[in-house]
């Protein structure tokens, strides 16, 4: 497999040329990269206004169903019938595995809609995606054309059948449970097998609702799709989410700069500079997580406000191929339908403290960090000026002021052989500033540090005589930095992960919270290594049949689909 991904970076530096696209032909795209098909397991496909689309993502190898470490970003759209983008979420996968979740709004209307499932190099293929038809309930609104109400008998839940490989089992220590109790669920491994899993414990209703896919059957999504090498090739995503771009001016003319600078406020770690192509297109890789979704863009070396810069869409499925359903409610449900959306209220209410706990990325610094000799203005006697600050403080920087009466910062060579005559790269709060007098002008009091990188420094094309690094102290580029040729946009980033609510009744004071779950537990990374495993959770107030529902693969390729039921009751 490393091998193979190998390849795959090569070719798609090599195929930058048009000769080398018809160089590399379809056999070899087939034979040397391979197909990844994508499985969702879902919590519900039926879901009220007020509750939590929670799902888990398994990119695998086309042919040995093994967990996929080729594409490093994956994608998820929700459809409405009118087939317009509910929510369109990235995934950072991990051995081809992320998760994430989407709240259903009370301005979501009810309908058919389609959960659909990919990663970039699988849209070479046409209508290549997984798609899971969901209906939605919105019981808050009056107008409900969305589905279909019907006088017809209630349906059962039906008989539940366990799939998967022998080699895993799944019991729970009772199958009868009262409220707030504890379930214990007991893996048994008999022959030591690796399995990635995701668990999920919902209560059973009785409405008509699509089939979930599982992971012994969601290939068949896939027997029909045939490869062909596109003639606009998309290239998997094997470091991170690739971002096109596109340059224009006013009245068409050329442009003097040929280069165009990629900053995110308080993101460090992703500061760029990228060349422009002859078509006025340029491209970047986003390979870490966001904190934040802004983005600015400015041409080097070039400060008029004459041209437009703006990015492509990423691709995605073509939305004219899917179609629709609308959900048909039984009349007999009328009861529990008002009985659930008020219990969803109450426990939206609570919602503060039974709140999931989100982890977010950890902040990264320049990749030359380690180098940057830093100065944390707090340490020495503040001055009230950034150039007396250089002066008193910051040894190995200075500021020259040139004829026009204007600033460049400097930076001192620590080589010994030649003073650098240059002005630096200046970089505050992680987006390049290329007028140097808007740091002279700024308050020295509202600056953390400053760093200084004392040796030349290849930045994409360009080449610097050291850089000076500001941090400030609110962390995120103040506005006074801001200029009029620098284009901001927000852009799509990566799903946070969570830790989802799982209430301990035998440690927490409880007792005065209600508790009207309907999801008793979600685990979206579950991991079987070569022994028994248990897992528990507690029933909440709910009484009812309530599903285990267990889906993944074992480290072998071979699809795991575990279902049990058990019943709560006073």
């Amino acid at each position: 497999m490393f091998k193979k991904i190998f390849i795959v970076f090569i070719a798609c530096i090599w195929l930058k040329s048009s000769y080398a696209q018809s160089v590399l032909n379809e056999e070899f795209f087939q034979k040397e990269i391979p197909a990844e098909q994508v499985f969702l397991h879902l919590n519900s496909s039926l879901l009220f206004s007020g509750e939590k689309l929670l799902y888990k993502f398994y990119a695998v190898n086309a042919e040995t169903q093994m967990l996929s470490s080729l594409s490093k970003v994956g994608w998820v759209l929700l459809v409405n019938s009118d087939k317009e983008v509910v929510f369109k979420h990235q995934l950072n996968l991990k051995q081809g595995q992320s998760y994430s979740d989407f709240f259903i709004p009370s301005d979501l209307k009810s309908g058919g809609y389609k959960i659909l499932a990919y990663t970039s190099w699988m849209l070479n293929a046409e209508n290549n995606y997984f798609q899971q038809d969901i209906h939605i309930l919105n019981p808050y609104q009056k107008d409900n054309e969305g589905i279909i109400v019907k006088d017809i008998p209630v349906s059962s839940s039906g008989e539940l059948k366990k799939e998967g490989i022998a080699d895993l089992g799944l019991n729970s220590n009772k199958n009868l449970y009262s409220t707030r109790e504890k379930v214990i669920l007991n893996f048994e491994n008999k022959t030591d097998v690796f399995a990635n899993l995701s668990v999920s414990v919902r209560r059973i209703d009785s409405f008509n609702k699509p089939k979930l896919l599982s992971s012994t059957n969601f290939n068949n999504l896939y027997k029909a799709i045939k490869w062909e090498t596109p003639k606009d090739l998309i290239f998997p995503e094997i470091r991170g989410v690739l971002i096109k771009g596109k340059v224009s001016s006013q009245d068409n003319l050329e442009f003097k700069s040929k280069e165009i600078i990629i900053s995110f406020p308080g993101e460090e770690s992703q500061v760029n500079i990228v060349s422009i192509d002859s078509k006025n297109e340029f491209s970047f890789i986003i390979n870490n997580n966001l904190r934040t979704n802004e983005l600015l863009l400015q041409l080097k070396d070039y400060f008029q406000n004459d041209y437009k810069i703006e990015l492509l869409p990423t691709p995605q499925p073509d939305l004219s191929f899917l179609d629709f359903s609308k959900p048909v409610i039984q009349t007999g449900l009328k009861d529990y339908i008002i009985e659930k959306s008020t219990n969803n209220q109450i426990e939206n209410a609570y919602a503060a403290i039974k709140s999931d706990r989100t982890f977010f990325p950890e902040p990264e610094g320049y990749f030359f960090n380690q180098e940057l000799l830093k100065y944390n203005l707090d340490d020495y006697t503040r001055f009230s000026s950034i150039i007396e600050t250089f002066v008193e403080v910051i040894e190995f920087g200075r500021v020259k002021k040139k004829a026009d009466g204007s600033y460049n910062i400097m930076v001192r060579n620590k080589n010994a052989n030649g003073e650098f005559t240059l002005p630096a790269l200046l970089i505050v709060d992680g987006v390049v500033v290329q007028d140097h007098d808007k740091l002279i002008s700024f308050e020295a009091e509202r600056i953390k540090t400053i760093g200084l990188l004392r040796s030349k420094y290849f930045f994409g094309p360009a080449v610097y005589e050291g850089v000076v690094v500001v941090e400030t102290k609110e962390g995120d580029f103040p506005q006074v930095f801001k200029e009029d040729f620098m284009e901001a946009t927000n852009i799509i980033t990566a799903q946070n992960t969570k830790k989802y609510y799982n209430p301990n009744y035998g440690n927490e004071d409880l007792i005065r919270i209600p508790d009207y779950r309907y999801q008793l537990l979600w685990e979206p990374s579950f991991n079987l290594a070569k022994k028994d495993k248990e897992v528990s959770f507690y029933t909440s107030d709910m009484m009812g049949d309530f599903e285990i529902i267990v889906e993944g693969f074992t480290g072998k390729g071979k699809p795991v689909s575990l279902k049990k039921v058990f019943k709560v009751a006073e």
